[in-house]
């Protein structure tokens, strides 16, 4: 039984980050989602700089009623997954359950798909093809990528003086420690061992939706009411 808590968050999405897709419980997705949640982007603009199928973006279907066009579904085909979008604020997101973020595995091979220096770019990327599950964050004012595993601080482990100006990373680490989703700083201090994989997942998407004031309607999701959008797999 999935007990709903009031006060949930995003937790739910790391508490079932690894419970099997198949056979789906639901119309939409509830296993296996990785988040990618962009400020300061246009938000149509931002699916197209992932590659999105221009047709997905300007004609919004729901997720639950979306079918790939036919080109798309035959035998040598591209490969595109279909992702769930939406908004919350000013901050746009993307919902994959096909083992990563899109836009984590997009951003090594398409430069439009790397956050601008006036964007924020936080990404819950699950790698379930490739472990581990990662963090990544790009704060505004820079430009580059900071990463790190489930259960790291962003600057935990890194050498020299980070670029930082604004302190967002370190913001940003402090939220995950709160929310007890950095191993070191747990208290009262537990081994790594001891934490099952709910416990470690929770807290990393818990973190990121209160820090960053981002809210993804649950029902939703699982009943598959929010847009699709057809991705290319990089």
């Amino acid at each position: 039984m999935d007990e709903r808590r009031p006060d949930d968050g995003l937790a739910w999405m790391g508490r079932h980050a690894f419970t099997p897709r198949l056979p789906k419980p639901v119309p939409g997705m509830r296993a296996g989602i990785s988040l990618t949640a962009i400020r300061g982007a246009d938000p149509a603009g931002f699916l197209l700089r992932l590659r999105a199928l221009r047709e997905s973006v300007e004609q919004p279907v729901a997720y639950r009623d979306f079918r790939l066009p036919e080109p798309l579904r035959g035998f040598g085909s591209p490969l595109h997954e279909v992702a769930m979008h939406g908004t919350c604020g000013e901050w746009t997101f993307v919902l994959d359950d096909h083992g990563a973020a899109t836009w984590f595995l997009a951003q090594f091979d398409v430069p439009e798909a790397l956050p601008r220096r006036d964007e924020e770019l936080v990404c819950l990327t699950l790698n379930r093809h490739d472990s581990p599950c990662l963090i990544a964050y790009s704060p505004p004012g820079i430009d580059g990528v900071y990463t790190a595993e489930f259960g790291e601080g962003l600057l935990e482990f890194r050498h020299g003086t980070p670029e930082d100006p604004a302190g967002a990373v370190a913001a940003f680490d402090e939220a995950l420690a709160r929310a007890g989703a950095v191993h070191s700083r747990l208290d009262p201090a537990r081994s790594w061992r001891d934490v099952v994989p709910a416990e470690r997942n929770a807290p990393v998407f818990r973190a990121v939706g209160d820090h960053f004031g981002i809210t993804v309607d649950r029902d939703q999701v699982e009943q598959g009411l929010l847009p699709a959008v057809a991705l290319p797999l990089p």
